[in-house]
């Protein structure tokens, strides 16, 4: 009985790490961290890589939950996209208001008109 319960715990033991390297992503993508988020992207990428596929029997239901939790993270970086893209049109906007009232070009006003 102690080997099946310890057979059991290695074979979850890379999909519980798999889940808390996915709740990590979503902890930064909700913060807009970025760059970090680039990052733990990576790191999950390189850990997925080493697990077993498909996953056995004894971790199916933590595949399923970080499956659905990878899915929250595409949504929140679907949120910060959009974030930034309107950020952006944000900008470009105003810039286009400051533009119209630089003083003009190519001239100084005369002073002795």
């Amino acid at each position: 009985m102690g080997t099946d319960r310890n057979r059991l715990i290695a074979e979850q033991a890379p999909f519980q790490k798999l889940v808390k390297l996915i709740e990590h992503e979503l902890e930064l993508a909700g913060q807009g961290l970025i760059q970090e988020l680039d990052d733990a992207i990576a790191r999950t990428g390189d850990h997925m890589a080493t697990l077993p596929n498909p996953a056995p029997e004894s971790a199916q239901q933590l595949a399923l939950r970080a499956e659905a939790l990878r899915g929250r993270v595409i949504i929140e970086v679907t949120r910060l996209k959009e974030n930034i893209a309107l950020t952006r049109a944000t900008l470009r906007r105003g810039r286009r208001v400051a533009r119209q009232y630089r003083a003009p070009r190519g001239g100084q006003y005369s002073t002795t008109a």
